[in-house]
């Protein structure tokens, strides 16, 4: 009766160990991370004029505190779906430009090298010719304050890219400046501040 259970017991590990062979040699591939398609659908909504108004400062805050503010520099306000999306946690959110031991990362200002990461970034966004229907664009004035008008409720990213160019050093930081905002039909939203996010608020 004993031997009767041992021949049990081994025929079953021989199961179970024939069961994994075939995992053994089979490498775990690594999960892909990819742009999702863009769907046009998402963004229908988006291309019509609305009601709604959006106004605010863009600036960068540098170390020293200051304002840091760009004339002309162009304010994108995009449409939030999952290409944008995609493309915003990869080149703004979490920017490859600013590696994670790099001392300026914590406050969100670049050197010229990851500023021209990042206007890259913004290349590649604005050469997906489907997208830009959906897209506005408007230019802070010299204090930073920028509009959009007869804009469709929604959400969305505000996103600029500021590359100071005065003699003084704070004045020549580089950074992205960012916000995301709903937008109600028909909402007037005021005094929004669009600046580099620093790691204690984000």
């Amino acid at each position: 009766m004993r031997h009767h259970h041992r021949m049990r017991y081994w025929f079953a590990c021989c199961l179970l160990i024939g069961s994994l062979w075939p995992l053994q040699g089979q490498a775990i591939e690594p999960i892909v991370s990819s742009p999702p398609i863009l769907n046009e659908k998402d963004l229908a909504a988006y291309k019509q004029k609305g009601r709604g108004t959006l106004a605010g400062q863009v600036f960068l805050s540098s170390l020293s505190g200051k304002a840091i503010t760009q004339a002309g520099v162009p304010v994108y306000l995009i449409p939030v779906n999952p290409y944008t999306r995609y493309w915003f946690d990869h080149h703004v959110r979490t920017t490859g430009c600013i590696s994670n031991d790099d001392a300026t990362a914590n406050d969100g200002l670049m050197s010229r090298q990851q500023a021209d990461c990042a206007r890259d970034g913004l290349a590649q966004l604005l050469l997906e010719k489907r997208l830009l229907p959906y897209l506005r664009t408007t230019r802070a004035n010299p204090t930073g304050h920028f509009w959009f008008m007869k804009i469709p409720a929604g959400r969305y990213y505000l996103v600029s890219l500021i590359e100071g160019g005065g003699s003084h050093q704070d004045e020549r930081a580089a950074g992205i400046a960012w916000l995301t905002i709903d937008l109600d039909a028909g909402e007037k939203a005021t005094n929004l501040v669009v600046t580099n996010c620093r790691s204690s608020l984000c």
